[in-house]
């Protein structure tokens, strides 16, 4: 039975939400549903989804900043309130985000009929709209919140998770956030576990694009230019290693000036190539010898399913959140120590016995936008 499902995210550009939102739009879509995606930070898209795939663009912000009353709360807010409260300015705007969700999930009814599901992913979207309870809402939860905190922090985070339906990408990511929540006497109403979709065939033949690639041999490293995905450990453990393969870095972000000066300051621009950030970035990860990833964290890595897909196995810190959920059997071997040290051992493991990806079908298989689809569509949406 087809259904009316709505997604909601804050903002498309590129990064690992954005795309695992559009890809679970678009398999949607595929399988005859009817899909609306809403963001709630528009005009900066780098990433669409199919034609068949509804986008709705809505400020909640600055819709209610408009009404003269809502410009008042906002100012009243970050001047009295953010002060004495830091970090609490997402209560202020959320209180009134979930009012706007509501009544804008109101209209797409009228306009389209009833909405089946929703689901919400990221905590940025949560934050807008978190006074929202409704029993088809589920919000997609991808990491956790840092440091446990006091007793403002468990304040915080009863707004986001109390009697909230949530789904996170990984055991571990699970793991930690029931742990945090059950330190604050947080308690959700219900927890599933739903990795991230891929659409195979389409990464691969996006992997055989044409672009225009280093002569030499390289490894690849494909991430946003952030201090948490730690591009300087990456380099520094890349010269450690002393292999003859180039470095290709794929991406953009913050900390993109200060990488160009520590590869300057090393002298070593002839091997390292910063090249920006690429919506297909899959043909540079196919025809690495190597994926390499240096994060501080990361929930899930969909970079390391997706090299995996192109072919290219890859090799990553034993970094807190969902590397060893994903990199599995013959690949958790090159999930090495999280130091200079110990990913340039890894890398040159890696390029010496690089595991066999084509030895176990389940590797891959298991991030199958079809499969992952059918968890979703499977969550329950009642209010029992």
């Amino acid at each position: 039975m087809t259904q009316r499902i709505l997604l909601v995210v804050r903002r498309l550009n590129i990064g690992g939400i954005q795309r695992v939102t559009i890809n679970l739009a678009n398999v949607l879509n595929r399988a005859g549903h009817d899909v609306h995606v809403l963001v709630l930070k528009g005009g900066d898209e780098e990433l669409l989804p199919d034609p068949g795939v509804t986008l709705h663009r809505v400020d909640f912000d600055k819709r209610f900043r408009h009404t003269g009353i809502g410009l008042i709360h906002d100012l009243l807010t970050r001047a009295l309130l953010k002060p004495l409260l830091p970090g609490s300015g997402f209560m202020w705007r959320g209180a009134y985000g979930g009012y706007y969700l509501r009544r804008f999930v109101e209209q797409l009814e009228r306009q389209h009929g009833p909405v089946d599901r929703i689901i919400m992913r990221g905590q940025g979207a949560f934050e807008t709209v978190w006074s929202w309870h409704d029993p088809r809402l589920w919000q997609v939860t991808v990491s956790w919140p840092g440091d446990y905190g006091g007793r403002l922090k468990g304040i915080y985070l009863r707004r986001l998770y109390q009697h909230k339906q949530v789904v996170c990408n990984t055991p571990n990511v699970r793991q930690q956030l029931e742990k945090q929540l059950a330190f604050h006497d947080i308690e959700p109403r219900r927890w599933a576990t739903i990795g991230n979709p891929c659409d195979i065939e389409a990464i691969r033949s996006l992997a055989d694009e044409s672009v225009e690639l280093p002569k030499r041999p390289y490894v690849v490293h494909v991430s946003r230019l952030s201090q948490v995905k730690r591009q300087d450990l990456l380099i520094r453990a890349y010269l450690a290693a002393d292999i003859e393969e180039d470095l290709v870095i794929v991406g953009d972000g913050p900390m993109r000036e200060s990488i160009e000066q520590l590869i300057d300051a090393l002298g070593v621009g002839d091997r390292v190539h910063l090249i920006g950030s690429r919506a297909n970035p899959y043909p540079w990860m196919k025809q690495a010898r190597l994926f390499v990833l240096s994060s501080k964290s990361e929930a899930f890595g969909i970079v390391l399913a997706e090299s995996m897909i192109c072919g290219t196995p890859c090799v990553a810190v034993d970094a807190p959140g969902g590397i060893r959920n994903v990199l599995i059997n013959d690949q958790a071997r090159l999930v090495v120590d999280n130091s200079i040290e110990g990913l340039a051992a890894g890398i040159r493991e890696g390029l010496a016995h690089p595991p066999d990806i084509n030895a176990d079908p389940e590797l891959i298989e298991r991030f199958r936008d079809t499969r992952i689809m059918r968890a979703f569509l499977e969550l329950p949406v009642s209010g029992d």
